[in-house]
């Protein structure tokens, strides 16, 4: 059979039967990981619906650092789905688009009757990596362009979509090592300008001991000119990955206060994601640091709360950083607030 300027031989008679008769038995094993293996029917009782739409990032890493068992999870869905990419295409005759809409229309709808039935999760990652490894095996039968139903051709399909796998891998798991290990630059807090409440920050950056340990800030130090309670908010806009400070009670505080905790809350878009209780107990005040995650936060809010009658803040933050997200981050950032 011929395609104008190229030769191309699907497979005929009984190996085409063949052929389709050993693509269903793998589409049988495939569809028995995918809604009974690995004891998925003990493990859905009592089990709603399960289901992530917003994407984390492709699902594709190197072994290296990595949980076993979770880079077997991964490679599994990745390589599983090679095989269609190559046979498909063998057997009915289909152009890249063609192939891997239908595909993503399948798997779209197998990801749901999992959703539905109790047995998995609707995944969009699953959906990513699947359609990732179709994608190699469609790639993978078009670059052999000769004796492709052949024994020798075959062979020179499997080494092309091992070859195509292992760039595959390299690709994603090197965006993957940017997204989660590159930073952008980092921002002083008290570079932003604050946009609910008000925060005064010592300019003198004076030191103290905690511990009795020397403390000498670097960027920023929380003044404690302050009444004892008090909150403000910065509109982030998105932009930061996350922040980290130090904090303590001084020891001249120690020495004057009484014994009630002071208590620091990191309010995100309105939720509190993370917070700190600081007591003024004397011998127990030490230096200690926080570091809390901003992805995708519109507005943050710091409330700072002293159950001392002192009416100043007992309480100081200080080195307060935030670090943006890179370029890529912040685009994934921008797709997840679509949903």
């Amino acid at each position: 059979m011929k395609k104008e300027g190229v030769i191309l031989i699907l497979y005929q008679g009984k190996s085409r039967k063949f052929i389709i008769v050993l693509l269903s038995l793998y589409t049988c094993l495939t569809f028995y990981f995918l809604f009974l293996g690995f004891d998925r029917s003990s493990s859905s009782l009592d089990q709603g619906l399960r289901y992530s739409l917003s994407p984390q990032g492709i699902p594709l890493h190197s072994p290296m650092g990595r949980d076993f068992k979770i880079w077997f999870f991964e490679m599994g869905n990745f390589i599983a789905f090679i095989p269609f990419g190559v046979i498909i295409p063998l057997l009915f005759r289909c152009g890249f688009i063609r192939f891997i809409s239908i595909f993503i229309l399948c798997i779209t709808m197998l990801e749901t009757l999992q959703m539905i039935s109790r047995l998995g999760a609707f995944d969009i990652d699953d959906i990513l990596i699947n359609t990732l490894g179709a994608a190699v095996g469609y790639g993978a039968q078009r670059i052999v362009k000769h004796h492709r139903t052949t024994l020798k051709g075959f062979i020179r399909i499997f080494l092309t979509a091992i070859i195509f796998s292992i760039g595959m891998v390299t690709i994603v798991g090197g965006l993957n090592h940017y997204l989660d290990n590159v930073d952008g630059k980092s921002v002083a807090l008290n570079e932003l300008v604050s946009s609910d409440g008000a925060v005064v920050w010592d300019e003198e950056l004076s030191g103290f001991t905690v511990g009795q340990t020397n403390v000498e800030p670097q960027i920023n130090l929380y003044s404690r000119k302050k009444q004892k309670t008090n909150e403000f908010s910065y509109l982030l806009n998105r932009k930061y990955k996350n922040m980290t400070g130090c904090f303590a009670i001084p020891d001249d505080v120690v020495r004057t206060t009484s014994n009630e905790s002071i208590t620091v809350s990191f309010i995100a878009d309105g939720t509190e994601i993370y917070s700190l209780v600081v007591s003024a107990n004397s011998g127990e005040n030490q230096l200690d640091s926080f570091q809390t995650p901003l992805k995708g936060v519109n507005e943050l809010t710091i409330k700072v709360m002293n159950g001392s009658s002192n009416l100043m803040t007992n309480i100081v933050m200080w080195d307060i950083t935030l670090t943006e997200a890179n370029t890529g981050q912040k685009f994934i950032n921008s797709i997840k607030s679509m949903f």
